[in-house]
């Protein structure tokens, strides 16, 4: 996690207020196991939601039993509808039995509740393949313990689609007696997923394996519900009313001028400020609480076993979301919900990757755009630096696309500057950034205008450039092969074949056939060729040939601009 500023805050009681009278707090565990799967040997659903409701005395219970034992039947019937049958069997006025099921891959688990169906690992063996299922499912979905020994969904990677139904990831997880459940990991990949663009409530599992369930430990998912039913229990979890806790009992609410715990409020004008009201009700009295933003934390003083503050938070970017820490005298942790603030048009950023940028120079910064929303977006997004527009373009995105778009502008001739990306005239980004020289690059007999704006190009063979390209005509004697076969031990060289001579065919390895035959207007390994020589490889047509530092290729790559960015690469230049 990047950075963080502390800010050590003494809160000032702006006003009294209590707990919303609208809603009911249950406590209960949203994850839990059976015989169904690998839990306690030959217990049942029916067994846990019992368990759940008369000996831990839990409000709601969800058994989520791993969905590829599912495939073997109970007693000759579906598991997964057996366990929605007992579900319903043990629900009762004061007490909610969910039936859901956990998908299990190596990038990571998630918890299903409210599906028609089931699907696992032997059927949906991605994580693209699964949100693909769930989309057209529409179901509700949780991220478990997102930690590296179990997978963290690709760093948290963003599909906004998906985050329609993926709506609460767990903070804390386990089924062990010492109730630490809530773990560093946890707690800074719930950021790192907030970060990515996820809109998450916080939860607590016991992820029971034994008979245990809602007895293991103290932790508890707190939910504020509107009624007390199964529907309710959903509808709340949907709209992240919900908290993670290693106390038992602990109540906390946190709520703005404008929305509730869990709540994303839509602006037409980017807030300065925001009020949060937080509340907090215990027998045990805080020793920590803290709020976290995108980029800061303010350390508040808490004062006593109950609490009923506000706080003013400073909104510092477009896509800005906060939720609440608080930690016990005796070691108890509890994090809330967020609450976010985001601009009505929903084309959004989240991640500026760190590239070198070069002074006086064309530079292309290659982005993720996203449109989180149903609806056709047109945004225009502009590059400043030091508040000059260097780049500007109107983005129009389909619904909840996800789109890599390569920004190429130019750089003054200075060694820092301020660089801004705006997105609707929001300020996104900012960053105060060096500016390097240019890499020299020596260019022999080949056409590369395209990048004569981003590299400082000389015309003779020298070993302390950065890269080496030369046509085939130019490698005409032993002397010249030999100095390029010493430059080579240390970088990159591209050869373009414009003919064949000895010198450059002893660079390509036996393995390929260089033929006499000329192709015209061809893509090949991801390089588009106006005219080239046919090289083939098992067969099969190779855009370019790669020994050691030598790269052959069999036409010229840098009359389209689409090559640029792979034969860069391939030629270690930025």
């Amino acid at each position: 996690m990047k950075k963080l500023f502390l800010f050590i805050f003494i809160l000032m009681i702006v006003s009294l207020f209590s707990f919303p009278q609208k809603y009911i707090l249950l406590f209960g565990n949203p994850h839990s196991h059976t015989a169904f799967s690998d839990g306690a040997v030959n217990t049942t659903p029916a067994d846990a939601y019992k368990y759940a409701r008369d000996i831990a005395k839990l409000d709601f219970h969800a058994v989520t039993d791993h969905a590829y034992y599912f495939e073997a039947l109970y007693n000759g019937e579906d598991k997964f509808l057996v366990m929605k049958r007992m579900a319903e069997e043990n629900t009762t006025k004061n007490f909610i039995a969910l039936a859901g099921f956990e998908w299990t891959a190596g990038s990571g688990h998630i918890n299903v509740y409210g599906s028609k169906e089931w699907t696992s690992r032997n059927i949906d063996t991605t994580i693209e393949e699964f949100y693909k299922w769930l989309i057209n499912e529409k179901a509700l979905a949780q991220f478990n313990h997102p930690i590296s020994m179990f997978g963290t969904f690709k760093n948290f990677e963003y599909y906004p689609e998906a985050d329609n139904y993926l709506n609460l990831v767990e903070v804390g997880n386990g089924n062990w007696s010492k109730n630490d459940t809530i773990t560093p990991e946890m707690f800074s990949n719930y950021i790192v997923a907030l970060k990515k663009g996820w809109h998450l409530g916080a939860t607590i599992g016991q992820d029971n394996h034994k008979a245990n369930w809602g007895t293991a430990n103290d932790s508890r998912t707190g939910v504020w519900v509107l009624s007390r039913s199964k529907d309710g229990l959903l509808k709340a979890m949907w709209n992240r009313k919900t908290y993670g806790t290693e106390d038992k009992n602990a109540k906390i609410w946190v709520e703005t001028d404008n929305a509730e715990m869990g709540d994303i409020y839509y602006y037409d004008k980017m807030p300065g400020e925001i009020s949060l009201k937080i509340e907090y009700e215990d027998e045990n009295s805080l020793s920590e609480l803290k709020v976290y933003t995108p980029d800061k934390i303010y350390e508040l003083s808490p004062n006593g076993n109950k609490i009923n503050e506000v706080v003013k938070i400073k909104v510092t970017s477009p896509y800005f979301w906060l939720f609440v820490y608080f930690k016990q005298m005796d070691g108890d942790e509890i994090v809330s919900s967020p609450i976010w603030y985001e601009p009505e048009n929903r084309i959004r950023i989240f991640n500026v990757p760190d590239i070198k940028l070069y002074r006086n120079s064309e530079n292309t910064l290659n982005l993720y755009f996203y449109n989180t929303g149903n609806n056709v977006e047109n945004s225009p997004v502009k590059i400043k630096i030091n508040d000059n527009i260097v780049f500007e373009k109107d983005l129009i995105l389909k619904p909840y696309e996800k789109s890599l778009i390569p920004l190429s502008f130019k750089t003054p001739d200075i060694s820092n500057a301020k660089m801004e990306i705006y997105i609707n005239n929001l300020l996104w980004y900012s960053k105060e950034v060096n500016l390097l020289n240019q890499d020299t690059i020596s260019v022999i007999n080949v056409e590369i205008s395209k990048l004569e704006n981003s590299y400082k190009v000389i015309n003779e063979i020298n070993d302390t450039s950065k890269a080496i390209i030369i046509n085939a005509k130019s490698i005409n004697s032993e002397e010249i092969l030999k100095r390029l076969l010493e430059i080579a031990k240390k970088k990159r060289i591209g050869i373009i074949l414009d003919e064949k001579n000895k010198y450059v065919l002893s660079l390509i390895p036996s393995r390929f056939t260089v033929t006499d035959e000329k192709i015209e207007n061809i893509k090949v390994n991801n390089i588009y060729y106006n005219e080239a020589w046919r090289i083939l490889y098992k067969n099969k047509e190779r855009g370019f040939v790669l020994n050691k530092n030598f790269v052959i290729f069999p036409g010229n790559p840098f009359l389209n601009d689409e090559n640029l960015t792979f034969v860069k690469k391939l030629l270690r230049i930025q």
